[in-house]
This record gives C-alpha cells, structure tokens and sequence, in this order.
C-alpha cells in the first residue's frame, strides 16, 4: 500500500479545512519522516538478508538447445554435445546388423527428435507401431522394420548431473531442456536379409560384409515431426584434472589439499568435481581457486565438469530455441536456494514461477487441491529424486493450471512440466500435475 496516497486521499475526504491543515502538518512533519526512515532501514534490512543468502545456483545454469550435428561440436563456444556418441551416427555393416538381431536384440541406427507437442510425443512413446523403410549399402538395398523408442541415456545423464550437484554442496536446479525429451531412438528389429539377388551362401555372405550408407524410413502419420541429424548440446564441459604438483598436508593431518587454480578456465563459471571417479572426499572453492582435499599424497586425477557462462555474441544463430532454468534474483530464489523453503501461498508460487526466465511461455491461472490422483498434461522432470521424502499418505494431489502466452508453440507443455516440477520440490505433500486452459 502506498501510504502516501492513502493520506492524500482521507485528507481529501475531510470537509473541515481548519481540521484537514492540522492533520496535514501533523502527517508532514511527524509521520511521513518517521514512515520515510522505517521503510529506508526496511529496504536496508531486506537487501542486509538478501546479501546473507548467495544465490549460488546463478553460477550453474544449465543452458540447452539443438544443433546440426556437423556444427555440435565447436559450433559455439560455450555449447557442448549432451552425449559425444552423437557425433557419429552408428556405423555398422549388414552382418553385425544380422548377427544382432538373431540374438534377439535390436539395433540403434540413429536418433531423431520430434518436433511436436508432448502429446503427441507422449502418444509415439506409448505406440508399437512400425515403420517400413529400406537400408542402403554398396551392395544393395535392404528393407527394414523400424520402431521409435525414447532416448532414455540423455535422462541418466541429467542424473548424473544430479549426482554431481549433490556432492559438491550445489542446491540442485531442474534442468529445463525440452528438447531432450523429444529424442527418439530408431531401433531396427526386422532386416531382410536376402535380396532378390542374393540366393547362394557365396552371395549372402558378399551381401552381409556390405557397409551400410545411408537409410531411408517411413514415419507414416508423425512424418510431419520426426527432423534428422540434430544433437542435444548443453554448456557443460567436461574436463579431466591431472595434478602433478605436491599438494599440501590439511589440517586434519590425514588428507592432502590440491589447489586448481581457475583464473585462466574463468571464475565466472561454475565447476563440478565428480567424485565418484577419484578418490575425493571434499571439495571446496575460494575465491579463484577450487581446493580439493583427497588422501591420496600425490598424482590425483579426476573430472572435473565445467557450466559455461552464456557469453552472447552476435553470431550466435540456433535452429532451434536455446532454453535455461535461469532465474531473477529474488528473495523468494534466495530463499530457496540458501535453505530449501519458502512461504506456501499461492502468491509466492505464483511470484517464484513468474521468476524464471522461461515464464514468458505460460501463466499460472490457479491451483486447486484435489483428493486422490489428478491427470496432467505434464510429466515429472525430476523422476530420478527417489531420494526426496514425500508424504502422499492422504493420496491429495495439487493441479495447477495455466494459460499458455504462446500457444503455437510445440514445447508450452514442457515449459509447464519444468514449472510443476519446480513446484513439485516446493510441495512434497502433493503429486503435482499442470494443465493448460
């Protein structure tokens, strides 16, 4: 409330002037300095906590989007490929194709993603249809069955990430990366061997040692959606540490301390060392130096994974949107960030949703507690916290609703699961799930 223009107006309102001119002395003379110096020493007092609780996290936002797979690597200075596999699309020649699959297993061939809503997504995972398509070689053509199947090896990494986060003292931060989970495998499961040329044993076995070119694949009705040799690439380097200098004895006289020094990396960046590949038991950074203590006397190495600062520059160009869970800095971030809680209104999670960077896709318009289990649109980001202790005894669900501000767009629903997923970790005591309206 502004005060200012609440007195102005019960002054206004007063019929007696002699009356109003007192009051009006009164009020500025006496009250509206005494209000000045309250709200001056309020606003010192707020920006006093604010200062006390780092936000930590804005050292490590994770940025994502797709590129070409010829420009993933090196096409921007600070986007890397998610999985370096990507690179290379699998190469494989028709007899290990064959021998594979009569072992009964199938055979990655490549990776496209969807360019579609997560309904639809959600409806190719959940289908077992196949799709008809023909393998070219320098030795003939083959057809092919093909399935789609999700791209789960881009989640486990997000797991890791997860993992890193976690040991080294970093308040984990939902990725927000739609694309990611538009990312279907092809998997073959059905070659005809014999082509029409091919009936001795001499001929198949030509055939077999044939190196597979190229492919061609039918996607029936999702044709529209399925786009080729794209790779997922985030701003996360991943580096291997090899220290051969002496370290220095801790002070618990038992483990040793290796400085790395990150003035020439930048220490504007964050890092992660990754403890499960070294015999670490703590790291700590000062400043531009990044301490890690281990019991090992000498030689350690270990990796280290790098989060990029966006440095933008006028050549930046992306197919496709470039996407982060960044935030503004607020109280109710800091809040979050410093000691996992915040105030449970629906204000302040309508203020702390409308703090990412990403709201401009979709408004919260209401939340409503219903008993049991509420059906979404969303699906949970954070699927790997088996960790987090919920209380879902009562079985009530929280369903938060939301009016898309661009409506065209094929990832508004993810945005809104990263959003609810957000909330989720706010509101343990429910299952969260969004819709739009």
């Amino acid at each position: 409330m502004d005060m200012r223009k609440y007195i102005t107006k019960r002054l206004d309102g007063m019929k007696s002037v002699t009356e109003k001119n007192i009051l009006r002395d009164i009020m500025e003379d006496i009250f509206i300095p005494m209000y000045n110096h309250m709200e001056a020493e309020y606003i010192r007092l707020s920006d006093r906590v604010r200062e006390e609780m780092p936000l930590q996290v804005r050292d490590y936002v994770i940025l994502s989007t797709l590129m070409e797979r010829e420009n993933a690597e090196g096409g921007c200075p600070y986007l890397f490929p998610v999985d370096s596999d990507d690179l290379e699309k699998p190469g494989l020649d028709i007899s290990e194709i064959y021998e594979k699959l009569k072992g009964g297993e199938e055979v990655r061939i490549d990776t496209v993603f969807a360019e579609a809503d997560y309904l639809v997504c959600k409806e190719i995972t959940g289908s077992r249809e196949i799709f008809d398509g023909t393998i070219k070689t320098d030795g003939g053509n083959f057809s092919i069955g093909v399935k789609l199947k999700s791209a789960g090896r881009y989640k486990v990494l997000i797991q890791n990430l997860y993992r890193l986060f976690i040991s080294n003292g970093i308040p984990w931060q939902t990725v927000n990366s739609p694309h990611i989970f538009k990312m279907f495998d092809v998997m073959l499961f059905r070659l005809d061997f014999e082509s029409k040329e091919a009936q001795d044993k001499e001929s198949r076995e030509k055939e077999a040692a044939c190196k597979v070119q190229s492919f061609d694949i039918s996607y029936g009705k999702y044709a529209e959606y399925i786009k080729e040799n794209l790779v997922p690439v985030w701003n996360i380097k991943k580096m291997t540490i090899s220290s051969r200098d002496f370290p220095l004895p801790s002070l618990d006289k038992v483990n040793y301390e290796y400085m790395f020094d990150l003035t020439e990396e930048g220490s504007e960046h964050g890092y992660l060392a990754d403890y499960g590949d070294a015999d670490i038991s703590a790291v700590r950074r000062e400043k531009n130096t990044l301490i890690v203590t281990s019991p090992a006397a000498k030689g350690l190495v270990w990796d280290m994974y790098k989060v990029m600062k966006r440095r933008e520059s006028v050549t930046d160009h992306f197919p496709y949107e470039l996407m982060g869970n960044g935030m503004e800095d607020s109280f109710s971030a800091r809040m979050i960030a410093s000691y996992g809680a915040t105030i449970k209104t629906n204000a302040e999670l309508r203020r702390l949703l409308e703090a990412y960077d990403v709201s401009g896709y979709v408004e919260l318009d209401a939340v409503q507690v219903l008993q049991g289990t509420a059906f979404g649109e969303t699906y949970e980001v954070n699927n790997f916290l088996k960790d987090e202790i919920r209380d879902l005894a009562a079985g009530n669900s929280l369903l938060l609703k939301f009016r898309p501000l661009k409506r065209n767009s094929y990832i508004v629903r993810d945005i809104m699961s990263f959003l609810v997923s957000q909330a989720q970790i706010v509101y343990p005591e429910f299952r969260c799930v969004g819709v739009l309206i």
